[in-house]
C-alpha cells in the first residue's frame, strides 16, 4: 500500500519538502516509534473526534494520551468523543486506508498538541500502514494552520504502572557498602 495520490499532489502543489519513511506494518504511533527506533515525542498520532460542532482531527505525540476534558476547553465544545475505527471509515470514506494527518483534505479542522511544537520535524501518519511522512514542523503549521492547545497527558510507562500496582516506591534500596580490610595479611 502506498501513499494516497490526493495527499502526494496536495504536498507537491503546496511545494512542501517531505521524506517518505518506509517501515514494517505499524498500526499505532507507539509501534511506529519502536519500529523506526525514534523517540515517541516526535511521532504524531491522529485521532478523529466528534463534537456537537462536527468532526475534528486531533494530533498529538505517541508519548501522550488524549485528555477529553482539556480538548473540550481548547475546542470550546460541550461534548466530544473519539470515533471508533468503523465510524471513522464511514465518516471519512477511508476504505481500507488509515487516517492521515492532513485535515484540509478531509475538510475538517485540526487541533494540535502544544508539546509537538518542541520538535523541529514530525513523523506523521500518511494514510498507509507501511509508509509515514517526515516534514518540518514549520511546513506543517503553514500548510494546515492548526488550532494549538494543551490537551495531551504524558502516557505512563509499563514500569511506572507496575510500580503503582505493586505499591513500591521510586526510591531504590541500596546495599550496604562492604569495606575490605587488610586483616591478617602481611603489608606489602
Amino acid at each position: 500500500m502506498s501513499l494516497p495520490k490526493k495527499l502526494v499532489s496536495y504536498l507537491e502543489k503546496n511545494k512542501v519538502r517531505y521524506d517518505i519513511l518506509k517501515h514494517r506494518i505499524a498500526y499505532t504511533a507507539y509501534d511506529l516509534a519502536a519500529t523506526l527506533r525514534v523517540p515517541e515525542v516526535g511521532v504524531t498520532k491522529a485521532l478523529l473526534l466528534k463534537t456537537e460542532q462536527g468532526l475534528v482531527l486531533a494530533l498529538l505525540s505517541a508519548a501522550h494520551q488524549l485528555d477529553l476534558a482539556r480538548v473540550l476547553k481548547v475546542l470550546k465544545a460541550k461534548k466530544a468523543r473519539i470515533l471508533k475505527e468503523s465510524e471513522m471509515v464511514k465518516a471519512l470514506k477511508l476504505g481500507r486506508k488509515p487516517l492521515h494527518a492532513f485535515s484540509k483534505l478531509y475538510k475538517i479542522p485540526v487541533v494540535m498538541e502544544r508539546a509537538l511544537l518542541k520538535n523541529k520535524s514530525l513523523i506523521l501518519p500518511s494514510g498507509a500502514f507501511t509508509e509515514s511522512l517526515k516534514l518540518s514542523i514549520k511546513s506543517f503549521l503553514t500548510l494546515e494552520n492548526p488550532i494549538v492547545g494543551t490537551f495531551g497527558v504524558r502516557r505512563k510507562s509499563k514500569a511506572a504502572k507496575q510500580k503503582k500496582k505493586n505499591g513500591t516506591t521510586s526510591k531504590k534500596k541500596r546495599a550496604p557498602i562492604r569495606r575490605i580490610m587488610n586483616h591478617g595479611f602481611p603489608k606489602p
